[in-house]
């Protein structure tokens, strides 16, 4: 126990020694004292990839930071950011990079009320809805049961057999007795076919979801053929996903929402006009179209060369 404590008590130690105050001097640029600060701060504005490469080696960093900083000195101070085409660049980047951190801090002050999430949820509830499940699984296979092994059926086997178990189903048959005797599907067979709850979002094969979506609550599926088997679908019932449960993910969405909105409209109303028509490649303004060019005459196929006797 004491070992521990020493232990402990020398690893907080070297953690504190480690810790450096923000406004420490930790190098200089080109003869111009940086702190701790500084060099943190200046790192996390950068692009993702930099920020690694800060962390990874934080003296190369430093030393390539200051190889761009003396060039970037050395260009103003010879007036090269003042010519072509290197000024349309840095004022091109220059637009960029300020769109880029207004759209970026736009969407981050979006507020969005309750009121307003409650009532998109209204809205889309039809999204939300989640189908309770039962199936029933008959699988196929092209190859032949080993020794021992339950009989796989074939493809046309199992199509057959799954028909005919729809057909006792909607003759009023017991859901879970045929599941008993028939499904293929370990899980579900052992709770009676109980499936469980299918989502429209779930990440699930499409015609598996417009299969089970387009049921009635009590309704039960032709058979849906997938690689491993036919499955027949009953949707025992239709509940929403409660608000709560989904609350930060329509927040999210409503956001997104009128994030595109404001975008959109922010970038219909930003004005150009073309005055000159022929300087963008359209032709003068006001002339006709040019006439379409005759069609060129078919030429005639040259004879083959007529062989000597």
């Amino acid at each position: 126990m004491k070992n521990s404590v020493i232990v402990l008590t020398l690893g907080a130690s070297i953690a504190f020694a480690q810790a450096i105050a923000p406004d420490k001097v930790v190098a200089t640029v080109n003869g111009v004292p940086v702190t701790a600060k500084e060099m943190e701060e200046f790192s996390k504005g950068l692009p993702a990839q930099f920020q690694q490469y800060y962390q990874q080696d934080k003296e190369g960093f430093l030393k390539q930071y200051a190889v761009l900083m003396k060039f970037s000195k050395m260009a103003e101070a010879s007036k090269v950011d003042q010519a072509s085409p290197y000024k349309q660049r840095l004022e091109f980047t220059r637009l960029q990079i300020l769109s880029q951190a207004f759209v970026e801090d736009y969407r981050g002050k979006i507020v969005v009320a309750d009121e307003e999430i409650k009532a998109f949820y209204e809205k889309n509830k039809e999204s939300y809805t989640q189908a309770k499940l039962q199936v029933i699984l008959v699988n196929y296979s092209a190859s032949p049961a080993k020794e021992g092994e339950k009989k796989k059926l074939a493809e046309a086997e199992a199509e057959a057999k799954a028909k005919d178990l729809v057909k006792q189903l909607k003759a009023g048959a017991d859901f879970k007795k045929l599941v008993a005797e028939n499904s293929d599907d370990v899980a579900s067979k052992a709770k009676g076919g109980d499936f469980g709850t299918i989502r429209r979002s779930d990440q699930i094969p499409d015609e598996l979801k417009t299969a089970i979506f387009a049921l009635k609550a009590g309704e039960v599926s032709e058979p849906v053929k997938q690689p491993n088997g036919f499955y027949i679908f009953k949707v025992s019932e239709y509940t929403a996903q409660p608000f709560e449960e989904v609350k930060s993910i329509l927040s999210s969405q409503t956001r997104d929402q009128k994030f595109q909105e404001w975008l959109k409209v922010t970038q219909e109303t930003a004005d150009a006009k073309v005055v000159d028509q022929t300087f963008f490649g359209k032709g003068a303004p006001g002339a006709p179209p040019a006439a379409p060019a005759a069609p060129t005459a078919p030429v005639p196929p040259v004879p083959p060369a007529a062989k000597k006797p």
